[in-house]
């Protein structure tokens, strides 16, 4: 079976604490746990990744499976969405499942936002994968973030950033 056959990606949303924590396992923030089921019920459109061979059929679960990879779309639905939430489970990685999700995702918005600015942030490993799906850097223009939370943690960022420059 291949890794593309072995592999089955829903449109849906993870648990709270699946997101959670498939976000952290694959070496992104883990958000204030609170703040995640306002989150994901905001999703324009939210996709999850599961082994086939736990699915109880090709819809459905089985009821402890925990999702593999996952990715989401946020925004107004109709001229700007923000790609968001990209992360596959270290154990499943390189198996093709993080380019289905984003390929799942640009085509949805081909379907059902098609004149969308989808804008998106990726880690460094993660930049070679966005340009082969039409995503192109910004310059001139320059990327910013604000977080509330977390000043140290932004600090952080900043400083790593700087670092590459």
């Amino acid at each position: 079976m291949s890794d593309s056959e072995q592999y089955v990606i829903l449109e849906g949303v993870p648990s709270p604490q699946v997101y959670h924590d498939l976000r952290k396992l694959a070496g992104m923030t883990p958000p204030p746990l609170e703040a995640v089921p306002k989150s994901l019920a905001n999703s324009y459109v939210s996709l999850v990744a599961y082994e086939r061979k736990h699915m109880l059929n090709d819809t459905t679960p089985g009821p402890e499976q925990d999702a593999v990879g996952m990715g989401r779309l946020v925004g107004d639905g109709s001229l700007f969405l923000i790609m968001v939430d990209i992360a596959v489970h270290p154990e499943h990685q390189r198996k093709g499942i993080g380019k289905r999700i984003v390929q799942r995702l640009v085509d949805y918005v081909d379907e059902h936002a098609p004149w969308a600015y989808v804008s998106l942030v990726a880690d460094v490993p993660a930049q070679k994968l966005y340009p082969q799906y039409g995503f192109k850097d910004v310059k001139p223009s320059v990327g910013m973030f604000r977080m509330k939370r977390g000043r140290r943690l932004q600090d952080e960022v900043q400083e790593g950033a700087e670092k590459e420059s």
